[in-house]
């Protein structure tokens, strides 16, 4: 039983399962093998799965820094521009935090190419927070750093979700790549050494029975033989008797 698209096994240090030859066993052996078999099969699925997910994810994730580091100076370079017109504006956020987040994250896990993926679902509760904050000057500027932050911050979650998801991903690929080395290079190699070594041992056992037959056989013809022989010979002293008596 062996793949298409699978080289030929090298069994070079590999040691058979021990066991007893008979039927039992070797049939035993073959469910094993079929069994290792599809376990490399899904693994391999797997590993193609995993991989094309990876790349995927990786494609996101260069696409979503992209541009990242220009966005953050901006940010930040309109947070200077509102500190020069409310230089406490950092104590009046922390003082005056609202009860109710302008941005909340619902978790949430999917099935992906078999891989179970948190999933973090952005809503936005359209909370004016600081609604009075640059009535008197630079509310433009306060506005566009909302703006820019709130960007930021869903860029942020973003970037959290892509790179957990391609670590969860990478490890279930290194796992499968893992496993079906191990199936490759161990375990099926191993069941086909000991399903070889069952077959010898049970032709060895066959062809033994055969000669023994033989020779038992053989056995029973020189005692058939023997016993004509000494038949033979009694009759031929018995007719030599009779001969001797009507001589007489």
């Amino acid at each position: 039983m062996k793949d298409d698209d699978e080289d030929e096994e090298n069994t070079f240090g590999v040691t058979r399962y021990p066991c007893m030859p008979s039927l039992v066993a070797l049939q035993q052996m073959r469910n094993r093998l079929h069994l290792a078999f599809l376990g490399r099969k899904l693994m391999k699925w797997t590993m193609t799965a995993t991989g094309r997910e990876m790349r995927r994810i990786a494609g996101e994730i260069d696409a979503i820094y992209k541009g990242f580091d220009a966005d953050l100076r901006n940010a930040y370079i309109l947070l200077a521009r509102s500190r020069y017109f409310y230089p406490t504006l950092n104590q009046m956020v922390l003082e005056n935090i609202p009860n109710k987040a302008a941005v909340l994250v619902l978790p949430s896990s999917k099935a992906m190419s078999g891989v179970k993926l948190m999933s973090y679902a952005i809503i936005e509760t359209n909370t004016q927070n600081y609604v009075h904050l640059g009535l008197e000057k630079g509310g433009q500027t306060i506005l566009e750093t909302k703006k820019a932050w709130l960007e930021l911050l869903k860029r942020l979650i973003s970037m959290l979700q892509l790179r957990t998801s391609f670590l969860t991903v990478e490890l279930t690929n290194r796992a499968a790549t893992k496993k079906g080395n191990v199936l490759s290079k161990i375990v099926v190699p191993r069941i086909n050494l000991t399903s070889k070594y069952i077959v010898s041992e049970l032709d060895e056992k066959e062809r033994e029975e055969t000669f023994r037959l033989k020779r038992v056989k053989q056995k029973k013809m020189a005692d058939r033989r023997k016993e004509e022989l000494k038949i033979l010979e009694e009759r031929g002293l018995d007719k030599i008797e009779e001969d001797k008596e009507e001589e007489n």
